[in-house]
């Protein structure tokens, strides 16, 4: 290289770094290089949207079908429903005292609380003790909803104990169903009872109860009873279809009413003349008859006092025995007899001790199976009958 370009070279480098100095000196920031290619700030993915294709399930929406009620079936005849409910022991409840060799007559109380109709249908022995009762014995038409009373005619055991027999209920098509007890107590010794003479009852014809008779049995309207009497037995009708079957003794007329369903108790007594009856039904409502151009005996309605009791009363606790006939009353109680009258449900009339004491009393019958009252005003004199329990209050 010539000298001369030497010399040029070094000059030009001495005023580049003299440029520098002068640059710095002046405390001048740098603008930094513009980036020919500038790289975006980064950003989230946008969320991808599938689309169900056919192979994809979709939830869909339910819609419950409720089909129709399925009618209850049962076992009995044509798919109806058998079933009964006990109501009550209209004679002889259970633990009921009765001497050996004693017979009786068992009659429950009992509803129809299916679908079956009972007609037809039997009453069976099932198990325990028979009584020396029948195998089988009919069971009166009840509707479902009815009400029906059952009887069969049994007789305590010889031997003193315990005893228990089991009867149920048999359809037509052989169902059985149902339950329903006897239980009875014969005591080792024999219960102590008071000796009744009883009223000789009036003797009556063979057909006195035949006929059609007015009669009253008040709200209920029993109507026209037309009777029919072969012997002792004796059936009929009244108003509403109503179904009388009874027997007599003497001139007592005692059975059952049905009608509508629903059943009962009738106690009647005939008149001496022949042409009028007084008496009840269930034990304490009044009902009477009498025949045509006649007029209702008064009273009309007679309670049924008659039979045995257990008494609470001063002095005297213990057995005691009724004899009815009609409005009139006799009896024995431990230590004395009776006589009275009845009126609708009050028996009132005198008792004498066997030491000749007398007095009075006063009777209020209950139901069929209790009563209050007293003895000369101020002393309890209430009695119940065997299966029962002594009404409270006792005094009245």
């Amino acid at each position: 290289m010539p000298k001369s370009s030497r010399v040029g070279l070094i000059a030009a480098g001495l005023m580049l770094a003299v440029s520098l100095a002068c640059s710095l000196s002046t405390g001048a920031t740098p603008t930094p290089a513009t980036t020919a290619n500038p790289q975006p700030a980064a950003t989230l993915p946008p969320v991808a949207m599938v689309t169900p294709s056919a192979s994809t399930p979709t939830a869909a929406t339910a819609t419950a079908t409720i089909g129709p009620t399925p009618t209850p079936t049962g076992d009995g005849p044509g798919g109806c429903i058998l079933k009964s409910t006990f109501i009550a022991d209209v004679t002889i409840p259970d633990n009921t005292v009765l001497a050996a060799g004693t017979a009786f007559a068992k009659t429950w109380r009992v509803k129809n609380d299916g679908t079956c109709t009972w007609e037809n249908y039997q009453l069976v022995f099932a198990d325990g003790n028979q009584f020396s009762g029948p195998g089988t014995a009919n069971v009166g038409l009840t509707p479902p909803g009815g009400t029906t009373d059952i009887s069969i005619n049994l007789t305590a055991p010889a031997a003193p104990g315990s005893y228990t027999g089991r009867w149920r209920l048999r359809a037509t098509n052989g169902v059985i169903f149902g339950g329903l007890t006897v239980v009875i107590v014969v005591p080792a010794t024999p219960t102590p009872t008071a000796t009744l003479t009883p009223t000789p009852a009036p003797t009556t014809s063979a057909s006195a109860w035949s006929g059609k008779w007015i009669s009253n049995c008040g709200a209920p309207d029993c109507g026209t009873v037309q009777l029919t009497q072969t012997g002792s037995v004796v059936t009929g009708t009244f108003a509403g279809n109503g179904v009388i079957n009874g027997t007599v003794i003497g001139n007592r007329l005692t059975g059952t009413w049905l009608r509508g369903g629903l059943a009962g108790s009738i106690d009647w007594w005939l008149g001496g003349t022949g042409v009028k009856w007084r008496g009840n039904y269930n034990g304490t409502e009044s009902w009477c008859g009498h025949r045509e151009g006649e007029t209702d005996p008064a009273p009309c309605g007679v309670g049924t006092f008659a039979g045995d009791w257990f008494v609470l009363c001063t002095g005297c606790d213990g057995p005691m025995k009724i004899s009815q006939d009609g409005r009139l009353l006799t009896g024995t109680f431990v230590n004395g007899t009776l006589n009275g009258t009845i009126d609708g449900i009050t028996a009132t009339g005198t008792w004498r001790r066997n030491d000749g004491s007398t007095g009075s009393f006063t009777w209020y019958l209950l139901n069929g199976v209790q009563f209050n009252g007293n003895g000369g005003g101020s002393n309890q004199w209430c009695g119940y009958r065997s299966g029962s329990g002594a009404p409270t209050p006792c005094l009245k």
